[in-house]
């Protein structure tokens, strides 16, 4: 009897591979994609909308309407042309995030009686986002034995690889690599050139 689940999913690359993967190791009860107010957000919610549709996955999308008061932040919807520049984690950092992702996921896992919630973290990212990390994982899922009676837990399949080795997988576990998203600027066509862009094109050689 396989684990329900929830997914978060971004719609990049490395949330949809560990997708792809929980869709057939794992009962996916749908998954969560979040609009916290960043550029990126309506190409993102797009492309999860249509990797869900791929996947055979309900999709449902949860809006972060307070990040609107952030507004140094230089992810969120800003005129500010810099992040196509830059590779500062300071500059592309949001309080919290995936703290934040996390415990909102636990909140719909508990409730439908998912035991997992699946995201992306990898090891590559972790390297410059701590909360992409496994001591990241272990000490949430630590938090999570507290926070639900369930004991519920997150996972990642690409928790130790870079995104070249994600793309790899996603090519061996045939996941929907066309439809990803994965700019920072938001715009209809990726840029091809800020920090998220050119991680996907290395990984894709």
């Amino acid at each position: 009897m396989k684990f329900k689940s929830v997914v978060l999913l971004s719609g990049g690359l490395d949330s949809t591979v560990s997708a792809t993967i929980a869709r057939k190791e794992t009962d996916p009860l749908f998954a969560l994609t979040f609009d916290y107010g960043q550029r990126a957000a309506r190409m993102e919610l797009d492309a999860a909308q249509k990797i869900c549709q791929f996947l055979k996955i309900k999709h449902k999308t949860v809006k972060l309407p307070f990040f609107e008061e952030f507004k140094r932040l230089m992810l969120l919807r800003s005129k500010n042309t810099d992040i196509k520049k830059t590779e500062k984690v300071e500059s592309l950092w949001i309080p919290n995030r995936n703290g934040l992702f996390i415990n909102i996921a636990a909140c719909y896992a508990e409730y439908y009686g998912a035991g997992l919630i699946i995201t992306g973290f990898n090891r590559e990212e972790a390297c410059e986002f701590p909360d992409n990390s496994a001591e990241f994982m272990e000490t949430i899922n630590r938090s999570l034995r507290y926070s639900t009676l369930s004991r519920v837990k997150v996972k990642s399949y690409v928790a130790d690889l870079t995104k070249k080795g994600i793309y790899q997988l996603g090519v061996k576990h045939s996941a929907p690599l066309a439809l990803i998203y994965s700019c920072y600027l938001g715009e209809k066509e990726m840029c091809g050139k800020c920090a998220s862009c050119k991680r996907l094109i290395e990984a894709s050689k």
